[in-house]
């Protein structure tokens, strides 16, 4: 359903919920979150109606808050049909997300991965969700559920920083499970995602783990080129899955076919921070190339970029 599709009192539903984000966002910003709460109530509130309501009742809505959450969607169940799936009215996905990060700020821990799952309701393609609910888990000391949580989120990572916090939550659940060496690889291999530690500190993760495990300087100075072999080893997640990675592909090359070169050069981007891979720096080049181009002259070397990444899949090689 397009926008243009919505009745008057859907389209404020819509504006009256992005008003309502702004001000509970200022409110966060200030550090009063109970504040920030009562705030969204409300739209809570009306946002319960409307699910229990036509259109957004039907099972054939969901809301993706980004393209690449409907192609994750769409590849990892292959016999939904594109044109049946319809956006919802409300935007429950960043409601009880807002939701969620206010309860759990309140130290609400088990409402908070409540409301997690009220938005997976319309949106299960979300790794972001997954490891919100994890986080939420993990105050609880529900190590088990944080397990389930990750492992849920995992084929789903699209973004770097989101495989850093993977990582970082995988290293805490196998401490519980007193597999230290294992998790001491996931700690060493934070930074490959997350080289600014905005989730974590995994060199102090690392230097805590040696201390408590006694297994001293062996783990503390554990290099992440020996830990993703070790992860590798072990049959442990290191890297995307191929659903990510098969799906940002292919929105790379729509985009590129659509002359959305902007996008396209943010995907690209995406891929090369999550798979490490030389080729995507290179295609990022080639897209910086096409911006002093005219419209006709990008699409006709997209073209030709992407009949060379056909051949090189043909060949067994990289798609870059």
């Amino acid at each position: 359903m397009a926008d243009t599709d919505l009745t008057a009192e859907q389209q404020k539903l819509r504006d009256d919920a992005q008003a309502t984000f702004r001000r509970v966002q200022f409110a966060l910003q200030m550090k009063h979150p109970d504040q920030a709460l009562r705030m969204l109530t409300p739209l809570l509130d009306r946002l319960q109606r409307s699910a229990q309501e036509e259109p957004d009742c039907l099972p054939d809505r969901l809301d993706f808050t980004d393209p690449t959450q409907a192609y994750l969607y769409l590849n990892a169940h292959p016999d939904v049909d594109p044109n049946a799936v319809k956006p919802t009215v409300a935007p429950y996905t960043d409601a009880y997300g807002i939701h969620s990060a206010l309860l759990y700020a309140l130290g609400r821990y088990e409402d908070a991965a409540a409301a997690i799952d009220n938005a997976l309701r319309f949106n299960t393609a979300d790794a972001g969700l997954y490891l919100e609910r994890a986080m939420s888990h993990e105050a609880m000391g529900d190590f088990d559920a944080v397990e389930r949580d990750i492992e849920a989120a995992w084929p789903l990572i699209i973004i770097a920083t989101d495989l850093a916090r993977y990582h970082a939550f995988r290293a805490n659940v196998l401490v519980t499970q007193g597999k230290y060496e294992l998790a001491a690889a996931h700690y060493a291999v934070y930074e490959d995602f997350d080289p600014d530690d905005v989730y974590a500190d995994p060199h102090a993760e690392l230097h805590e783990l040696a201390h408590a495990s006694g297994r001293g300087h062996r783990l503390a100075h554990l290099s992440s080129a020996e830990a993703a072999q070790r992860l590798k080893r072990a049959g442990e997640n290191y890297g995307p899955s191929k659903l990510a990675v098969d799906t940002m592909q292919e929105l790379l090359n729509d985009t590129l076919n659509a002359g959305k070169f902007d996008d396209a050069r943010y995907v690209a981007a995406g891929l090369r921070a999550i798979t490490h891979f030389d080729g995507w720096k290179t295609l990022l080049d080639k897209l910086d190339e096409l911006a002093s181009l005219s419209a006709d002259e990008r699409r006709d070397r997209a073209n030709e970029f992407l009949a060379k990444a056909a051949q090189d899949e043909k060949d067994g090689e990289p798609n870059a």
